[in-house]
């Protein structure tokens, strides 16, 4: 029976170290190897490969896991942008598949990013606050977008409610 207790007591540990590491922004030295490896990556065009290089004031880069339906997470990198578009730019990666890796689902532009978990579906919808889209006149324009991922590519969802 201790040590039922003990094993019990432990996987409550481990869950809650794991479920503590989701949906908050965390640093790139807190994350998974591989999950680093393209957390840097994805800042590595912008600033160089060798974070040991990139400016000091670049302290914004960070990650977030996004829970899925499943045990695993979908992946997404902030990185700060002094673009039009948005504060941030947001790279998102897909769960890790049979080979483990992560495939890069795709980037977009905005303030914030805020996974919205969706009954009945495995993957969360991604909501795009401070969004800015360039409109035909060149003027940027705010846009915030609830994003669906499916079928290998993202679609605006308009009513959420039918969903």
């Amino acid at each position: 029976m201790k040590k039922f207790l003990c094993v019990l007591v432990l996987a409550a540990v481990f869950a809650s170290a794991a479920q503590a590491r989701i949906l908050y922004w965390q640093g790139f030295d807190t994350l998974a190897e591989g999950d680093r490896d393209l957390a840097e990556a994805a800042l590595a065009d912008e600033f160089g490969a060798d974070p040991r290089q990139w400016p000091e004031w670049l302290t914004d880069a960070d990650a977030l896991y996004a829970p899925t339906g499943h045990v695993d997470f979908v992946f997404i990198v902030r990185r700060p942008v002094h673009e039009p578009c948005g504060q941030y730019r947001f790279t998102i990666y897909g769960t890790v598949t049979p080979d483990l890796r992560r495939d890069k689902w795709g980037e977009f532009c905005g303030g914030e990013v805020t996974p919205i978990r969706v009954p009945g579906r495995d993957l969360p919808d991604l909501y795009v606050e401070y969004g800015r889209q360039e409109d035909a006149n060149g003027v940027w324009q705010r846009k915030d977008q609830r994003m669906r991922w499916d079928n290998g590519q993202w679609f605006i969802v308009l009513r959420p409610e039918s969903s």
